[in-house]
């Protein structure tokens, strides 16, 4: 773990202008944002360059206060939400953390459908409370303790309701972003026209939301979004409600919603099916989970784990990994007409298609609340080392380059580390997927399970295996497209960074791991309507 100092003046300042309980430069408390033992910090190792402060804003001035104090003293600045991804923690050793965990807000309106979130609420809450009002929201594959906000503006917010909800970014309206010279906030989207509101994505004028993410998101680089107008859709039954205590909870049955689960005997015909599937725009929820994450949710404990590991039961019933559906309608009659031509796809391409009720309560439960909200993602992800990361490709590509292409280097590079026992054995056709918008695309990532403090623990033979497949097989690297130059996106980020933070306050990761070069400014940018400015 390296150190970076912070003055005494500095955080004096940081701790005048959002209270003194919320700016800190304790080492004990700057230590826990340097531990991250998953999504790449078992690749880069667990331990980060420790931040000289962390501070706590709970309004946009308040975030606008810290930035200004950043640039005053050469300090960089790093948003950080939920934290699922090394990327949330400090990359330099001159680093303040603004941890959003204060900014909860919370604003509905249903009339027009949409909802205005802050950074720190989560879309399991969003999703509580607009169930409420008769609507409905994506929740991405990180699960309901993620942030919205993040997902849609930072990070890449696919999940097994992109099927019929789209992907978080896809669902962003408009946003607020306070700039990194602390004196600016630029709000894109119809936010920043007088009295509109928040009621559609970009507003008037050309789209911005290409320069806000680029391939997955700039990760903090641009600046902080503190808010941000989110898509909802219909709810057509009662809200969802669950009782008991974790990990499991029995959530009651709803009208007009069913589950089923269904696997092939091969990828071909998965394919065809998937297809089918998806021209039909049958399902409001599609992903598929391996026998291995089957466990990984449904048990208590590792002992549990490696008795179902042992019996096989869910490895033998769906080697190939399964795919969980779920119909929401707004009639019975509309429930059964999907139901059936459901399964009359699955048997004309030679699946087996169960209720996941016959695979027993406990996994009828993980099935059932991961299809509306994602409950049992992140259970899967930490058990049973505790840390998870992924192998490349990890990628958004066409239904047959996913499992034609993608899936036999996950399942090879798999075989092999689980062999040398680098990674645990949580079953090489461990696969995570799921597809966007009824539509021939979706998104692949090939999970594992690692303990680095094991004398064998390693994935960096497996992660270098997985990029250098990449090119060979000329798919997706990481989500982003691979054109014949392989740093469009990052180039173009970089110029944008550029232009919105000349003087580097935020602690981005552009320069530092994008491959760029020396670029000219993007002029149209430059002009005055697309940097309205709203001083502070």
């Amino acid at each position: 773990m390296s150190f970076g100092k912070i003055s005494k003046e500095a955080i004096k300042e940081l701790q005048d202008a959002l209270g003194e309980n919320n700016a800190s430069a304790d080492p004990g408390l700057c230590a826990v944002y340097s531990y991250m033992n998953s999504m790449g910090g078992s690749l880069l190792g667990v331990w980060f360059p420790m931040p000289v402060a962390v501070v706590l804003p709970s309004t946009t001035e308040e975030v606008m206060a810290a930035l200004r104090i950043c640039k005053k003293n050469g300090l960089k600045a790093k948003p950080h939400s939920s934290g699922w991804i090394v990327l949330a923690l400090s990359m330099s050793q001159d680093c303040v953390i603004m941890d959003l965990r204060r900014m909860t807000h919370l604003e509905i309106n249903k009339e027009d459908g949409y909802a205005v979130v802050e950074p720190y609420c989560s879309a399991g809450e969003q999703q509580v409370e607009i169930m409420k009002l008769g609507l409905n929201s994506h929740v991405n594959g990180a699960g309901p303790n993620a942030s919205n906000l993040a997902s849609a503006t930072s990070c890449q917010g696919s999940g097994g309701t992109s099927q019929s909800m789209s992907n978080s970014e896809r669902n962003c309206l408009g946003v607020e972003l306070c700039l990194p010279n602390g004196e600016e906030v630029l709000r894109m989207g119809s936010p920043g026209t007088p009295n509109a509101g928040w009621f559609c994505g970009d507003g008037p004028g050309p789209s911005l939301r290409g320069m806000m993410r680029g391939a997955i998101g700039s990760m903090g680089s641009h600046g902080v979004y503190t808010r941000c107008g989110m898509k909802c859709y219909p709810w057509y039954t009662k809200p969802f409600h669950c009782e008991g205590s974790p990990p499991f909870f029995d959530a009651r049955p709803l009208a007009n919603y069913s589950l089923r689960t269904a696997f092939w005997p091969d990828y071909d015909s998965e394919c065809d099916a998937l297809y089918r599937i998806g021209e039909s725009e049958l399902t409001d929820y599609c992903a598929r989970l391996g026998p291995g994450a089957y466990e990984e949710a449904a048990s208590t404990s590792n002992e549990e784990y490696m008795s179902m590991v042992e019996s096989g039961i869910y490895r033998n019933t769906f080697p190939k990994g399964a795919w969980t559906f779920s119909i929401a309608a707004s009639c019975p009659e509309e429930h059964d007409c999907r139901i059936n031509i459901l399964e009359k796809i699955v048997d004309d391409t030679g699946g087996i298609m169960i209720d996941p009720v016959d695979l027993g309560n406990d996994a009828f439960q993980v099935v059932f609340q991961t299809a509306i909200r994602g409950c049992y993602i992140f259970k899967a992800a930490f058990m049973p080392t505790g840390s998870w990361s992924c192998f490349p490709p990890m990628s958004y590509e066409t239904i047959d380059n996913i499992w034609k292409v993608n899936q036999p280097v996950n399942c090879e590079i798999k075989k092999d580390m689980i062999a040398k026992e680098a990674i645990s054995d949580d079953y090489y056709d461990n696969v995570y997927a799921s597809l966007d918008e009824h539509s021939h695309f979706g998104h692949d990532e090939s999970p594992y399970h690692i303990d680095l403090w094991e004398d064998k623990g390693m994935d960096l033979e497996g992660y270098a295996r997985g990029i250098m497949e990449t090119p060979r097989k000329k798919i997706p690297l990481l989500y982003s497209p691979m054109p014949k130059n392989m740093g469009t996106y990052g180039k173009f980020i970089r110029k944008i960074c550029d232009l919105l933070d000349p003087d580097r306050v935020m602690d981005s990761i552009v320069g530092k791991f994008f491959i760029t070069e020396s670029l000219d400014k993007i002029d149209e940018l430059e002009k005055e309507p697309f940097r309205q400015k709203a001083k502070v």
